[in-house]
């Protein structure tokens, strides 16, 4: 801030050349070293872009479950192509082991009343899928006598779609360009859609527009060799690369994580552990950095090392300065700037990166900003921070308002509900929404973030109902019972995407490369969920108690859970798990599918397992800090992230992946594959226009 007496600058527009500018390496003295010229090796793309495989992600969740968890093949476990007798033999073996009639033979005593209920569940779950296998074979008729399990309808149906657009679009002429054209404008012109809508409308087509013309600048920017050259090399070499990060990188971050520790790595206060940077200049004949780069961390993150300032008018001013506090504008200026990556490279002095030595910059009062993000993929998972507590809260502070909005979009409709007795379901109703979570929600920890994921997770299936179930619910005027049944759907798989993106943005906003997964705090909300459904736990008297008293509230509350047993049903334990499964369906019977559900399953445990491990390691350090300081509320929040961890580490360890599972448990797979693909998106800096646009396309179908 400036001095009394100076009038302040009027803030004026940022235009591409001044985010160019200072994108730019800068020297220690401040001046801007100008930027070479890039060739054709520049533009080379060796993974595929992060918005590709974002919409990748998509379509793989989507296969996953249409294919691999609902398809009728997956729930017999009968491998393609499939006979009338398959059908039956698979059907005969799943029997075995979910009809009560035969639970006792295999239990060897016998079953409980929830045993009995889970297989009969499991067991009309097979019975359906060998009903819908018959009835595709009596639709081929006698001629055929086998069938195929898939045959590619989801690439069919996509293709089918992309022709049928690109088939109208060349179908048109000038002269049909022009009329529609002029209807849109006069539409805007007469106000038809209303004026808040059309501009509603016309806000949306300038943002539409802005995001075009920088996707032409920065392909014209390319030049006419280098946008061939990036497309082609994203085509054909990225698919292998990307793929082999999103494999190895779990394993990568554990190792990463166990060298730290067993090294004995420099513990911050909060029980991060930050990797130290190799002497990179001892090796070429110089002096050791590493007696700078203590000198420079000490001199920027404490207070000793500073000279005192002359008594004067400036000592005033900057007394001044260190005392006022932030105001509302210039926290969200700032947290625009983190979201949209203004602040990358502005001030690298505040990363660590392994191979790369600290620039200079940044005070004791404010995080500095993140460097621009390593290329190298164990650099990105050895990105660290000299201030990580200061630059995850910053981290925390700009992704609040994008958690928030997307978490509770579903759950708000049912909030006014009860709470109002009517649904407002209009632009003002989503103006107002997103004024209160942007200003009257207080700011939450980072902590409180992970924690905050875990609670939807644990509600997201359990409250599922749609706005437009819940408006109609609000409409009715006679006795009325709203009925909660979840199902999975194409909002399930942009949940999941949600959390990867989210993971990715708070990486690239606090320089930190390997911290606890978002997807893993939200699988363990599912997977607590799952806990409270198992048998053991079911079993207790005060739970049903509990039980029945949470649904006498919701019934007063004119709420009722449907389908709760069908979603949470699972195989193990001697009952379901003797057939059935996706591994079957690809593998068949035999040693390669059991060998195969092991192996996913320890690929799948690796992430929540470093989550669980840094958790713990963390409320250690807050445990310590207790006597000397007040840090109970961060000391409980990491507790608690820790148990939920090891809830989550039990069930994966005992979950059966070679048998049919409800969709509760599908789901839960598929968020631990999002840990996964957040673990991959992290290495790439997402931030920006894209990230907007896919932000805004996820918002719209929540």
């Amino acid at each position: 801030a400036p001095p009394r007496g100076r009038p302040r600058a009027a803030p004026r527009s940022r235009s591409p050349g001044d985010e160019a500018q200072q994108r730019q390496p800068q020297q220690p003295n401040g001046s801007v070293v100008p930027e070479q010229p890039k060739g054709i090796r520049a533009n080379l793309a060796y993974r595929l872009p992060w918005w590709l495989v974002f919409l990748m992600g998509i379509f793989l969740l989507a296969k996953l479950q249409l294919v691999y968890n609902d398809s009728p093949c997956a729930v017999l476990g009968t491998q393609s192509p499939v006979t009338s007798s398959d059908i039956k033999k698979a059907f005969r073996t799943i029997s075995m082991c979910t009809h009560p009639d035969r639970l006792r033979g295999r239990l060897k005593r016998q079953p409980t009343p929830a045993e009995e209920r889970r297989g009969e569940i499991l067991f009309k779950r097979a019975s359906s899928a060998k009903d819908e296998l018959t009835m595709w074979m009596k639709r081929r008729g006698k001629k055929q006598e086998e069938i195929t399990c898939y045959e590619g309808e989801l690439e069919l149906a996509l293709w089918q779609v992309v022709t049928q657009v690109g088939k109208y679009l060349t179908s048109l002429g000038v002269y049909d360009y022009l009329t529609l054209g002029w209807e849109v404008v006069w539409n805007l012109i007469s106000f038809e859609a209303g004026i808040w809508n059309t501009m509603f409308i016309l806000l949306w087509m300038a943002a539409l527009f802005r995001y075009a013309k920088q996707f032409a600048t920065y392909i014209y920017r390319m030049g006419v060799v280098g946008a061939p050259v990036a497309i082609f090399t994203s085509i054909v070499i990225g698919p292998v690369p990307t793929m082999f990060h999103f494999v190895v990188l779990p394993v990568i971050r554990l190792v990463v994580y166990v060298q730290s520790v067993m090294k004995g790595g420099r513990q911050d206060a909060d029980g991060t552990v930050a990797v130290a940077a190799p002497d990179t200049a001892a090796a070429d004949g110089a002096a050791p950095a590493e007696p700078a780069a203590k000198a420079a961390a000490v001199a920027t993150s404490s207070t000793a090392g500073r000279a005192v300032a002359q008594e004067g008018p400036n000592r005033t001013a900057q007394l001044r300065q260190r005392r006022r506090h932030e105001s509302t504008e210039e926290r969200e200026s700032r947290n625009a700037q983190l979201l949209s990556g203004a602040q990358t490279g502005a001030a690298a002095g505040g990363t660590t990166v392994p191979g790369i030595p600290p620039g200079a910059g940044g005070g004791a009062d404010t995080p500095q900003a993140a460097s621009s993000m390593p290329t190298g993929m164990w650099q990105c998972v050895s990105w660290s921070h000299k201030e990580p507590i200061k630059a995850r809260q910053a981290a925390a502070t700009a992704a609040q308002f994008d958690l928030l909005l997307i978490l509770t979009k579903p759950v708000i409709p049912l909030i006014m509900l009860i709470s109002l007795g009517q649904v407002w379901n209009s632009l003002w109703s989503s103006l107002v929404i997103g004024h209160a979570l942007r200003r009257w929600v207080p700011q939450m920890s980072y902590e409180a973030h992970h924690l905050l994921c875990s609670f939807f997770g644990v509600m997201h299936t359990l409250l599922g109902v749609s706005a437009s179930q819940v408006e109609d619910y609000a409409n009715r005027e006679h006795q009325k019972v709203l009925h909660l049944a979840w199902s999975w759907s194409f909002k399930d798989i942009l949940s999941v995407l949600h959390m990867c993106q989210l993971g990715a943005t708070v990486t690239a906003m606090s320089a930190l490369g390997n911290e606890p997964s978002f997807s893993a705090s939200f699988a363990s909300g599912i997977a607590l969920r799952m806990a409270i459904a198992q048998d053991s736990f079911r079993g207790f008297s005060f739970t049903r108690g509990a039980s029945s008293w949470l649904e006498g509230q919701m019934t007063s509350f004119g709420l009722s859970l449907d389908s709760a047993e069908e979603t949470t049903t699972y195989s193990g334990g001697g009952i379901g798990d003797c057939g059935g499964g996706p591994f079957r369906m690809l593998f068949g019977e035999g040693p390669q599918a059991e060998a195969a559900a092991i192996v996913l399953k320890v690929w799948l445990m690796l992430l929540p397992l470093l989550a669980t491990m840094q958790w713990g390691q963390r409320t250690y350090q807050a445990a310590r800090l207790l006597g000397k300081r007040w840090k109970m509320t961060r000391f409980v929040q990491r507790l608690v992230l820790f148990i939920l961890g090891l809830v989550q580490c039990f069930l994966i360890a005992n979950v059966e992946l070679n048998a049919s599972n409800g969709p509760l448990c599908n789901f839960w797979v598929a968020m631990l594959f999002g840990c996964a693909a957040e673990s991959l998106l992290s290495t790439y800096d997402i931030r920006g226009n894209m990230r907007q646009i896919l932000f805004l396309v996820m918002f719209l179908f929540i």
